[in-house]
Parts: C-alpha cells; sequence; structure tokens
C-alpha cells in the first residue's frame, strides 16, 4: 500500500542525485537532513531552536536568530531547502535574499509552503491565534503541562518565538501563500524551474489525526489509506506549494 508523501519526500523528488554542499533552512529534528546526507559531500542544518537541533554523525548543525545573517560565506551551498519555513518568518523576502547569498550561481533551492488552496481556512496551525482560549483549554485537557513554555512569554523572549511562528510578524500568523506572492518576494536572482501544488485536505487531515489521538490514544490506520492518493494530486485547489528555483548565473 502506498504512503502519505509529505513535503520532505516532494522535496527530495526534486533533488539532483549527487549534491556538493547541501544547506537546510530550519532544520528542525533533521528529517531531510538525514535524507540528503548519504547523496551529498557537506551537510548543513540550521534552526533557530537549539532544542530540536539533531545530532547526525558528518552532518554540521548550528542555531541562528530569525532574521539574521547566515553564518555562512556567500555562494557556498549548491543546494538548498527551505521547507514549510518562510511561512514562520517575520520578513520573507530578507530570507529569500539570504539564502540566494549563500546558494552558488548555478545552484538550487527547493521551497514547500503551505497553498492558499480550498481549504486553507481550515488550519490547525492558526487555532492559536484565532481562538486562544480554546487553544489553552483543549492543551489543558489534553495534560500539556508545558504549554507555557511553547506558547508562553518566555518562549518569545528566548527565541523571538510563538511556538513556532516568529513574534515579529506584524501580525503573527501560519501564513498561505499563491505561488505569485512567492515569486514577488523571491530574490532576481531566483528563475523559476518549476511549480506545482498538491494535497487537497492536508491540514484537514491534521484534524481528524488530532482528535483520533487524543480519543483512542493510537494513530487512525485507515486515515493512511485516504490520505495516500490525495498526496499525489497535483490541483490547483491543493494544500501544498512546491517551488523550485536556480540561481541565476549572471553576475
Amino acid at each position: 500500500m502506498k504512503s502519505t508523501l509529505n513535503w520532505l519526500d516532494y522535496a527530495e523528488g526534486s533533488l539532483p542525485e549527487h549534491v556538493n554542499a547541501y544547506l537546510d533552512y530550519g532544520c528542525g529534528r533533521g528529517g531531510m537532513l538525514r535524507r540528503v546526507a548519504p547523496r551529498a559531500r557537506r551537510t548543513c542544518g540550521v534552526d533557530v531552536d537549539p532544542e530540536v537541533l539533531p545530532s547526525i554523525p558528518g552532518v554540521e548543525t548550528g542555531v541562528v536568530r530569525e532574521g539574521e545573517p547566515l553564518p555562512f560565506p556567500s555562494e557556498s551551498f549548491d543546494v538548498v531547502t527551505c521547507l514549510e519555513v518562510i511561512e514562520h518568518v517575520a520578513d520573507e523576502k530578507k530570507t529569500l535574499r539570504e539564502l540566494a547569498r549563500v546558494l552558488r550561481p548555478g545552484g538550487t533551492l527547493i521551497l514547500t509552503t503551505p497553498h492558499k488552496g480550498w481549504l486553507t481556512w481550515v488550519d490547525p496551525g492558526n487555532v492559536k491565534f484565532a481562538f486562544p482560549r480554546i487553544h489553552r483549554f483543549v492543551h489543558w485537557i489534553l495534560g500539556n503541562r508545558q504549554y507555557g513554555e511553547r506558547f508562553g512569554a518566555a518562549r518569545r523572549e528566548q527565541l523571538g518565538m510563538i511556538s513556532d511562528i516568529s513574534a515579529n510578524q506584524e501580525r503573527p500568523w501560519h501564513r498561505h501563500y499563491k505561488y505569485e506572492e512567492i515569486r514577488a518576494l523571491a530574490d532576481d536572482s531566483l528563475e523559476t524551474i518549476s511549480w506545482e501544488t498538491k494535497y487537497p485536505g492536508m491540514r484537514l487531515s491534521w484534524y481528524i489525526l488530532i482528535v483520533w489521538r487524543a480519543l483512542f490514544r493510537r494513530d487512525p490506520r485507515w486515515l493512511d489509506r485516504l490520505t495516500a492518493p490525495l498526496s499525489r494530486w497535483r490541483t490547483t485547489g491543493g494544500d501544498q506549494l512546491v517551488i523550485v528555483f536556480r540561481k541565476s548565473n549572471s553576475r
């Protein structure tokens, strides 16, 4: 049976077979780093949260402050990924400019982000902003004793984040984009090679997963049979936007 695809699968499908130097911006716990490391000569990952950074043999990881320059010389990498990150930052244009800076001419930037599809409005990532009291109550019911550490003032002070969203956004929100909006934000040196939208109902399925886990303390095995074909469906109403850029060789 086919399993459900996610943004790591979409990004991996756009990678070259061999990678010289690779950077994952916003690497989290290292899911993409583990996939790319076997085919790359140099593998690096950075994230704003030091608690999630993985320890992977042969992989360089480090902490960065959102909005600050990356600790790499210009033109350091031939492949950069930015997977489900651009919607979290305060200044998308500045972030994309910095990613273009560290990318070598002819190099590839793979970006995934939520798409403004049919079901944008059901994104569970925005419940904490739209209904903060309900959000706190549900977490209390589910026994999340670390709620304050993840969503409270301490995290804002230490990392400048509200959960995983930059607190420096004018209006903190888990944003969704059309391709044209990302294209307008991207650095002029980045040429679009391809883009597509996939997986209608992805975020709606997360609600089902959250509720099922809360009620039965296990994953709904039947859900994967439903979402697997949806995750392969290329449609303008999809929840997932995948863009592949190439940095121009012109100086």
